[in-house]
């Protein structure tokens, strides 16, 4: 409690009480940005992304079809970094495995 008020006297200016975390806590961050899909098939897809994702990492992933938004769930199962050239900018091609398919998506596929 005397790290608090000291840190207050140094012009912080939180109105709540920070806890002190004994062990792990793991929390999960999501983040909503675009990627461009460069192929799909009914096992996976490849994008194009400004940022990377871990190996073997679980996300949802957001499809438009024919103006219908799809949620799948996918796992990385690999990552390339592109440098920069004068057509693009940097970016990874992130290889997707498809964890479910949803049946309007398997039907557009066909």
């Amino acid at each position: 409690m005397r790290l608090i008020a000291a840190m207050k006297s140094f012009g912080d200016r939180r109105t709540a009480v920070r806890l002190e975390i004994l062990g792990a806590l793991w929390g999960t961050l999501q983040l909503a940005e675009s990627a461009r899909v460069i192929n799909i098939s009914p096992g996976g897809a490849l994008i194009m992304s400004p940022s990377e994702m871990p190996l073997d990492a679980t996300a949802p992933v957001k499809l438009t079809l024919g103006g219908e938004e799809l949620t799948l769930q996918a796992r990385v199962k690999h990552l390339r970094h592109v440098a920069a050239s004068a057509e693009e900018p940097a970016h990874y091609l992130i290889g997707l495995e498809l964890l479910g398919m949803p049946a309007v998506l398997a039907q557009a596929l066909e």
